[in-house]
């Protein structure tokens, strides 16, 4: 989940850890996937430099503990949120097609609204650059590479040029320590060094912080949720951008062979 938004308000101060542990989900992980959600001082050193546009992640040590940054948030009616939000070295899935969709750094989350009676009634997995509106089970399948959130397990389709999400959740399974946000959610800048090219607008940045997050739900959870897809709905398609830079990525591929070729077939 990469795309960058305007800034937005710190988290919380006075979460309630027992209720944000009370509730935290298992994570299965596909058994390809290599890395666990870890903890920002794991990746980076703090404080994080102030001025700075981005900031270079470590990969995630061997011993390096599952982690979920959790905070409540009350929206216009009154209703609770619990978000928990999981940092990841970076996101390996590869479209396939100029080598696009890698990016150092990723930032997944799901969230879910408590009942009147404090039950969990409904919740929102963050799947890329849009969200899919589930029932919550207190599980957590997580796509080898991408780290997309999906309720059950199995292979969910994604457009074009997209490969499909592989959320197997045949490996480790894990329930991620619960903290709280620290000061660095205040840093503006991107969470790893990778900036798309301006010829290749399909490529993916690393992601903002949590805070600056427009697919999210920082500010408006509620609001998140309900413009998220229903469960059972397929895949949004890309915006028009998207298959422009695709495009253009495969004519410019197309064009180097061709001069290759006419230089060793030319007399």
């Amino acid at each position: 989940m990469a795309a960058l938004a305007a800034a937005a308000p710190c988290a919380a101060a006075h979460d309630d850890l027992d209720l944000l542990r009370r509730h935290a989900p298992v994570l299965n992980l596909d058994a390809r996937d290599r890395d666990v959600p870890t903890a920002v001082e794991a990746l980076v050193d703090l404080p994080l430099a102030r001025g700075a546009d981005a900031v270079s992640l470590r990969a995630t040590p061997r011993d390096a503990p599952a982690v979920a940054y959790g905070r409540t948030v009350a929206d216009r009616r009154g209703r609770t949120w619990i978000q928990y939000w999981f940092l990841y070295a970076d996101n390996p899935q590869d479209r396939g097609v100029a080598r696009t969709g890698r990016h150092e750094g990723d930032w997944e989350m799901v969230q879910l609204r408590l009942s009147g009676d404090g039950r969990p009634e409904t919740a929102t997995y963050a799947q890329h650059s849009w969200a899919a509106r589930c029932g919550w089970t207190g599980r957590v399948h997580v796509a080898n590479g991408s780290h997309a959130s999906y309720p059950d397990r199995g292979e969910h389709g994604r457009p074009w040029p997209d490969p499909d999400d592989e959320a197997r959740g045949d490996g480790r399974v894990v329930r991620p320590q619960v903290r709280r946000f620290g000061d660095w959610v205040r840093w503006p800048g991107r969470w790893g060094r990778a900036d798309p090219a301006w010829w290749n607008p399909a490529e993916s940045p690393s992601p903002q912080g949590p805070a600056f997050q427009e697919e999210g739900g920082w500010d408006d959870p509620a609001a998140w949720h309900a413009s998220a897809r229903d469960c059972a709905d397929s895949a949004p398609p890309h915006p028009w951008f998207v298959y422009a830079g695709a495009g253009l990525a495969l004519v410019l591929a197309a064009a180097a062979v061709f001069r290759v070729l006419s230089r060793k077939l030319a007399p």
